[in-house]
């Protein structure tokens, strides 16, 4: 048994596994994730959209299985001779793109015209496209040592060097600097250009003056706004010419010919992780004309999460959308329905694992193979294979070990623990994040919505009313609904998993409403009971009660909490105005430059940030390693940290040099020669004192 349970504790650690790591316990990679991959829906039916000749957008939260479909799809690929793909790490990208300080000196040390922000994009540009090239010919180089080889041989007479001489050169080209010194050439002639459209506007708005001085705004803001207009059109265009994508699309083309390759997928991870400003950069100077210009050579496939893409110039109308959370999936008929399909899933997903990892039957793990724990299991993964692997993992430690077999109290444990340790911490490490008081103030806004959310479910469970009397026991109060207009204000609580979009339907007074659930673990912790009665023909309306209507909460929070900011003169406007705003697409109404955002304010954790000692502020990454040390409280390799992390592990050696100079981490060889990570107590004493409590401030 004790070989088994090694294979079972094997079997969940891949599951828990940040994306393309490899899979422990097995030796051919390639293979086994065929082997492992299960599709969420019948007949493969995910994959085989991904794998069409389209640009396509994967979108699901953390742990959705994103990265799993790529590796599944890089291994279909392989298997064609006329395909061949090439992995981005968007994330691992933008980072080094940043830290880039040798070439960010020399280039400031130009007489050229970018200011820092748009040289970071220039940067970010030249990194993307190296990665670019040097992976698809690494893809290709791989081909090459197989079989394939031989038959590329009878079209092409030369050497490897020399067939990949043409990447080598485009590779050698974007690393060396001339780029640069062109790109300040042509960026000072498109300013006098943008000086000499400026000078005009002066004049004019200053004839407008004498008139009217309301006019002198508008017609100045106007003028504003297409000069920089221009300027980004001049930006776009001068990269264009000087990355020269269409002649890097020739020369991919033509080595690729001479492979017989005819299409390129080009797989793009993690792209919501990027700022806002990198995405756009991203999609329009990339993406968009790589997609638009390629003739069908190149199809794109982006893993995203949901409410954060940015598509640009990408025809919505021209690509597919697959999306992995539980309503998207299964959301098409009842409730009843989606459950089923859900928890079909999950007990699919563990099963494969079990089998292929040759861990023995599920019956040997779980104490029974009723619905009902499989069901469970659900509710506390939400179907999210990540989330399962860690709670099995938890299962393991807490009952397995000790030969006692996994049942419903062991998961609802579990899953607590998950959220203590995975989730709740969002808030008690942001207030150490070096951001601005507002940005750190908006995440606390969040929690004080939460705590609104959860101190409404446990008023709950003494409702009195038909429904709720004529429930045994006490009342499940886990699910609320709002209108769908509201969806917005939730969505970040949603993407850090203390909510769940569960479904939509009409509610009783036949609006349509969008119905959350709140995290298994939280309910688990905070003693609400889950999910919704059965038996009797009222319940089958459970989830629109009305005294299930959260719309008002969001109302009072929003009135109290939230502000209407222009970015630009910084006039604030009030909350009714919202609607009115969006018609004008966000523009400033005062002055018609600057973009109005919504901005969430903490009021009752506003001393507690501001009275954080400055030199405690790290930016998220460290806070994540420092974190990732503390719940674990062993020594960890770089790789280890990563994965808990969703990161590179070359990103956290980076960053763990720079916790070791302030004294917050341990950097060491162990024995066998290799550098692992271990806390200190300057960091715990700092970081993670008693007096640092995540709990959420609500009653008994």
């Amino acid at each position: 048994m004790a070989e088994k349970l090694t294979k079972f504790h094997d079997a969940v650690q891949s599951l828990k596994l940040y994306r393309r790591a490899e899979l422990p316990g097995q030796d051919d990679d390639a293979e086994v994730v065929k082997k492992l991959y299960v599709d969420p829906l019948p007949n493969d039916y995910i994959f085989e959209t991904v794998l069409r000749p389209n640009t396509t957008f994967i979108i699901g939260r953390k742990g959705t299985g994103k990265s799993t479909i790529f590796q599944r799809l890089q291994y279909e690929i392989n298997k064609d001779k006329k395909k061949t793909s090439a992995y981005i790490d968007i994330k691992t990208i933008y980072e080094s793109s940043q830290v880039d300080n040798a070439l960010f000196e020399k280039v400031a040390s130009q007489d050229i015209s970018l200011p820092k922000k748009e040289i970071e994009r220039v940067l970010l540009l030249k990194t993307f496209i190296a990665a670019l090239v040097s992976e698809i010919k690494n893809e290709l180089m791989k081909r090459t040592q197989s079989s394939f080889w031989e038959a590329v041989k009878e079209v092409f007479s030369g050497n490897l060097t020399e067939l990949f001489e043409d990447l080598d050169e485009l590779i050698e080209e974007i690393s060396q600097d001339s780029f640069i010194s062109v790109l300040g050439v042509k960026k000072l002639d498109a300013k006098s250009q943008e000086e000499s459209s400026y000078a005009d506007e002066f004049k004019a708005s200053g004839m407008a003056k004498l008139a009217n001085p309301d006019l002198e705004v508008r017609v100045e803001g106007k003028k504003l706004d297409a000069g920089k207009a221009t300027s980004e059109i001049n930006f776009s265009d001068i990269l264009i010419k000087v990355f020269n994508v269409k002649e890097l699309l020739a020369k991919l083309k033509a080595v690729l010919a001479t492979l017989g390759v005819r299409n390129l997928y080009i797989l793009i991870d993690d792209f919501s992780e990027l700022p806002e400003d990198a995405m756009e950069v991203v999609v329009n100077l990339l993406l968009a004309p790589l997609n638009n210009w390629s003739e069908e050579f190149i199809k794109f496939k982006v893993a995203a999460y949901p409410g954060r893409i940015y598509y640009g110039e990408i025809d919505k109308t021209k690509i597919d959308e697959v999306y992995l959370d539980i309503y998207k999936l299964y959301g098409t008929s009842d409730v009843s329905s989606m459950e089923d399909s859900a928890i079909e899933f999950v007990k699919r997903l563990v099963a494969t694992r079990i089998k292929v990892y040759k861990a023995g039957k599920i019956e040997d793990y779980f104490d029974t193979d009723s619905g009902e724990i499989w069901r469970i299991l659900f509710y506390a993964s939400m179907g999210n294979p990540r989330i399962i692997g860690y709670l099995l993992h938890y299962c393991h430690e807490s009952h397995l070990l000790y030969e006692k077999k996994i049942g419903v109290r062991a998961i609802q444990q579990a899953s607590r623990k998950y959220y203590e340790e995975k989730i709740e911490s969002y808030f008690s490490m942001s207030k150490f994040l070096h951001e601005s008081f507002g940005e750190k103030s908006s995440i606390y806004g969040l929690k004080e919505l939460l705590e609104i959310l959860v101190t409404r479910a446990k008023e709950l469970r003494q409702h009195s009313s038909a429904v709720f009397d004529a429930i045994d026991g006490r009342p499940p109060t886990s699910h609320f609904h709002v209108v769908v207009s509201f969806e917005t204000i939730l969505r970040t609580l949603e993407l850090n998993f203390f909510l769940t979009k569960y479904y939509e339907m009409s509610d009783r007074d036949g609006r349509k409403v969008t119905v959350y659930v709140l995290n298994y673990g939280l309910c688990q912790k905070y003693t609400i009971n889950f999910g919704r009665p059965s038996g009797k023909r009222e319940f089958r309306l459970y989830f629109v009660e009305r005294v299930f209507d959260y719309s008002p909460l969001l109302q009072k929070y929003m009135a109290s909490n939230q502000e209407i900011v222009c970015n630009g003169c910084g006039y604030k406007y009030a909350l009714e105005d919202l609607e009115a705003i969006k018609w004008n697409k966000m523009r400033c109404r005062e002055c018609d430059t600057g973009t109005c955002e919504v901005v969430n304010l903490s009021r009752k954790y506003e001393k507690e940030l501001r009275d954080i000692d400055k030199s405690l502020l790290l930016p998220g990454a460290e806070l994540g390693i420092l974190q990732t040390l503390h719940l674990e409280k062993n020594e960890m390799y770089a790789v280890e940290i990563a994965s808990e992390l969703d990161c590179s592990y070359q990103l956290v050696g980076k960053r763990g040099r720079f916790l070791h100079d302030k004294g917050l981490v341990n950097r060491a060889k162990n024995s066998n020669g290799r550098r692992v990570f271990g806390l200190t107590k300057l960091a715990e004493e700092s970081y993670f004192s008693e007096d640092e409590n995540s709990d959420l401030n609500v009653p008994d």
